[in-house]
Order: structure tokens, then C-alpha cells, then sequence
């Protein structure tokens, strides 16, 4: 209703990490061109710090998108974990074998970023989310930044909330080495920038440029910018709840009224505003009622449970022993919750690798190895010679129809309060065909059952594609640093079902 009311293309305000919304102004253009002239020239670790919401993980895919060409990237969203698993991972995307051992990971890296700089090619690690990297992580890290200083090759952008200076300076007396001052710190915008920021969004999604001054009033700006503290993420979260608003009363301008900025317990469902908690602490959206619906639902159940326990007759319910919730501390001191115990963890990390490895038998020694390859522009008559015979029979329209019936139980609510992983975005007249072509391939039939798609209704069409379903955002974030290499190129990330079914509405 809201795109059709406005004449929008897209949400404009969503919170997909998507490099082609990016707005240049409040410095963020400058800190861009800043970190990837040092990245490219030599700088060994340079670090990047914002508030929560700030913009600091939309930043990190536009320096890696710009890298591209240049270097070779590998982007980390949510790097937890201990330092050799950080390492395989590193090894797993600069295309050695997934099954190195613990002692030749350190080696299999050199050698990899030894290969890279003979092709004229840097290595820039980017690591998003870096104040919850261990200390001890931390520290072999920095470590390990030192020993390969004098060889040249390697680069390290460390993203994160201002808790990663606070274990940076704890370190510093272990790491005289590294240089851990050099950095940006993001700014809040001013309200100026807010307006142009408001704007830049408008436009991107396809708002007519003689409109985008029109949508927001001055008064609404000065709202949205006071009530958000200049942070981009409750920018986007006040100017979308504005926006429907705004269409529910028929207005085609944005006024006073329709920005909320209750406290807690105000009539405007609830809005936690900057510096009153936790930006996660925001504001409750409909869909919320159906979560507590579906908390109503397992009391309900629990309820049956517990009556039939004392039922003699009742069968015996199995136990899931690797099930459970295990608290580990993160770097800044905050429990993180995973969700599953130690032995269930250590499965998890290794199930993706494994089937790399079964799958490698029939791909030739180069996949076999987990090298990355790269294709060269042939005829369409000759690709199709070339693939392999296998990849010919196969029905890409039968797969693709497949997949997208498989993501019905999505769109049925089944799975709204689990998480998966976004791999691509297609927005073209061919975005059907491509991932029809890919689903032929090997590496993607071996996987299609975790492949799900879903389609917008958009001119041209737009096709999502999402990789599995897990019970908590970290299990995600885990099978993302665990993707293989074919999957990881296409800078993968977590979120919420709920969320991805969010980018499917009109």
C-alpha cells in the first residue's frame, strides 16, 4: 500500500545492507575513499568506528565491492570464534582445501597471500563486528599481523562499536608492532544531512526527482533528526513507521504528526529511543503480535506437556542431549548466546566442509582442492559444450519451479521466528534465467535443497535467494563463515525470516 501510494519501486527505508543505497554525505564518501586508499597502499591494520546503527556494516560492503577489482576481499560479518577458526575460514575463502590441519593453517595462509601478491593482488581482510572478537583472538591476530609485516601482501580493516578501542588499548602493551591508532570514527548526521539522507533513499527507490522534496515536511526532518540523534538506523526506522502513517491517512506528505518519538510505554508502540538502551530495543513492529501469538501457542503446549507427565501411560519424550544454550562472554563483556553445546557446535563447523569434500570427487582436482576459478566470456554454443554432461540433463525451470515451492512454508509463517542466511538479489528481466542456469550447476544442485526463492513483484522483477533455516541469528551467522567458497563470493549475510519476507512485500 505504501509503495503504491508514494509511487516507490522498493522500500526505501528497509534495513537490508544494500551497497546501492549507500549515501555518500555526513563524510561517509570520504571515509570510503580514505580506507581503501589505505587498504590498496600498504597499511597494515586500520580500523573503523561507529555507534550501533551507524552505518559501519554498509560501509564495509562498499569498500569490499570497490576492492573487487583490486585486491583480493574477504569480508567477515560476525568473526566470534577462536583464532584457528578464524583462520580456516580465511584459508576456506582465498581457496585452499577446507580440510587443512590445525598446524598447517598459518603456513596454507602465507602461502596464499604469497601467491596472491606474485598476481599483483593485496589481501584485505575485513572484519565487521570486531569488538566481538575474543581478546585472545584479538591479541594471535595481531600477532600474526606482525610476523608478515616484513613480506607485505595483507591488510586488516577491524569494524565495530566503540567497545573494539576499548580491547584494542588493552593489547597495546602485547602489540608494540601494529600501529592501532590509525582509523575513522562515523559521525551522527547533522540535520541538514538527515534531509539529504531522507532524499538519497527517496530516490533510490524510484521516488520522482521533483517529489523527494515533497515527501518529508521541514517539520517532519527536524522531528526525525532530533528524535534519532543523527543515527541512520533510527532514521530509517522513524521514516518508514512515518511513511505508513502518513498513507493510512491518505496524505501525501509526511507532517509533524506522523513521526512518533514516544518513550516507553507511550502510545506509540512502544519506540526506545537513542541513549535510552540498546538500539535492539527498538521499536515494536506489527509482526511482534504474531510472535506473541506464537509465544501464547508454546505455553499452550507446554502446558499439555507438563499435564501429561504425570500421565503413567504418556510415551517418553527423547531428550535432545546436544540441544541447549550455552553463555560465552564476547570481547566487550556482553554474554552471547549460541544455540547449541560444544559438541553440536563443533558439527555444525564441520557439516559444510564436509560436503564440499563430497562433492569435490566429481568436480576435478582444481574444485577438489577448493581453488577458485575464473571463467573467461565464450560463446553461448560453446558453454554449453563445455559444461559437463550431467549439467546439461539437469531441468533448471523444474528446479527453479521446486524451490519456489519449497519456500511456501515461508510465506505461511511457519518459520517466522528462525533466521537464515541472504546469498544474492536479482533485480532484472533475467534474474530468472541466471538462477536457473546456476541451480544446473554441481555446486548449486548439491545444495538446492537448503535454496530457497522468493520473488517482488518489481519492474524489472526482483528474485531472492536464501540459504537454509536456523533456529538462532547466531547458527547463521556460524553456516555463513562456513559457506563454501562459491557461496561466500557473493558476500552473504543473517537475518531473520521474518525480515527476509519483509523485502517480498509490495
Amino acid at each position: 500500500m505504501v509503495l503504491e501510494h508514494f509511487h516507490l519501486q522498493a522500500s526505501p527505508f528497509r534495513e537490508e545492507i544494500d551497497p546501492g543505497n549507500f549515501y555518500p554525505g555526513g563524510g561517509r564518501e570520504e571515509v570510503v575513499e580514505k580506507l581503501v586508499g589505505e587498504l590498496t597502499g600498504g597499511h597494515l591494520l586500520v580500523k573503523l568506528i561507529g555507534a550501533e546503527g551507524s552505518g559501519k556494516s554498509l560501509l564495509c560492503r562498499v569498500v569490499a565491492d570497490r576492492l573487487q577489482e583490486s585486491a583480493e576481499v574477504v569480508l567477515l560479518d560476525d568473526p566470534v570464534g577462536s583464532f584457528s577458526e578464524l583462520l580456516r575460514i580465511l584459508c576456506l575463502d582465498l581457496g585452499l582445501a577446507p580440510d587443512l590441519e590445525e598446524d598447517a593453517l598459518i603456513p596454507g595462509l602465507r602461502e596464499a597471500i604469497d601467491r596472491c601478491r606474485q598476481e599483483g593482488r593485496r589481501v584485505v581482510v575485513i572484519l565487521d563486528n570486531a569488538e566481538r572478537i575474543f581478546l585472545a583472538t584479538l591479541e594471535r591476530l595481531l600477532k600474526f599481523l606482525c610476523e608478515v609485516e616484513e613480506e607485505g601482501g595483507l591488510s586488516v580493516l577491524l569494524s565495530g562499536r566503540p567497545a573494539l578501542e576499548t580491547n584494542l588499548e588493552q593489547l597495546t602493551l602485547y602489540c608494540t608492532g601494529v600501529e592501532l591508532s590509525a582509523g575513522y570514527t562515523l559521525p551522527p548526521f547533522d540535520r541538514a544531512q538527515t534531509g539529504e539522507y531522507l532524499a538519497s533513499r527517496l530516490k533510490a527507490a524510484g521516488l520522482a526527482e521533483e517529489r523527494r522534496e515533497e515527501i518529508f515536511s521541514a517539520e517532519a526532518v527536524d522531528k526525525i533528526h532530533a528524535a534519532s540523534s543523527g543515527n541512520p538506523r533510527m532514521i530509517n526506522i522513524l521514516a518508514e513507521e512515518a511513511l505508513e502513517k502518513s498513507c493510512s491517512d491518505k496524505s501525501f506528505m509526511v507532517l509533524l504528526e506522523h513521526v512518533g518519538a514516544e518513550q516507553p510505554g507511550g502510545e506509540d508502540r512502544g519506540r526506545v529511543l537513542p541513549g535510552a538502551g540498546d538500539l535492539g530495543r527498538r521499536l515494536l513492529r506489527p509482526r511482534v503480535y504474531l510472535g506473541a501469538g506464537a509465544v501464547l501457542l508454546v505455553l499452550l503446549l507446554a502446558l499439555f506437556f507438563f499435564r501429561d507427565r504425570g500421565n503413567p501411560n504418556s510415551p517418553a519424550i527423547p531428550r535432545d542431549e546436544g540441544a541447549g544454550l550455552a553463555g560465552r562472554p564476547a570481547a566487550d563483556g556482553t554474554p552471547v548466546r549460541t544455540a547449541a553445546g560444544s559438541k553440536a557446535s563443533v558439527a555444525a563447523r564441520r557439516e559444510v566442509p564436509a560436503k564440499v569434500s563430497e562433492h569435490a570427487e566429481d568436480a576435478g582436482p582444481a574444485k577438489a582442492a577448493g581453488l577458485a576459478t575464473r571463467t573467461t566470456v565464450e560463446p553461448e554454443q560453446k558453454k554449453e559444450e563445455r559444461r559437463p554432461v550431467a549439467e546439461q540433463r539437469r531441468d533448471g525451470e523444474r528446479l527453479f519451479e521446486e524451490r519456489l515451492r519449497a519456500s511456501a512454508t515461508w510465506l505461511a509463517g511457519a518459520y517466522r521466528g528462525e533466521y537464515t542466511v541472504q546469498l544474492m538479489m536479482l533485480s532484472s528481466d533475467q534474474a530468472a534465467r541466471r538462477i536457473k542456469e546456476l541451480l544446473v550447476k554441481d555446486e548449486y544442485y548439491a545444495i538446492r535443497d537448503k535454496l530457497h526463492i522468493l520473488r517482488k513483484q518489481t519492474t524489472p522483477p526482483t528474485l531472492f535467494v536464501f540459504y537454509g533455516t536456523f533456529p538462532t541469528m547466531d547458527a547463521a551467522r556460524q553456516a555463513r563463515n562456513q559457506m563454501p567458497v562459491f557461496l561466500r563470493r557473493h558476500h552473504p549475510y543473517a537475518l531473520s525470516i521474518a525480515d527476509a519476507l519483509t523485502k517480498t512485500e509490495d
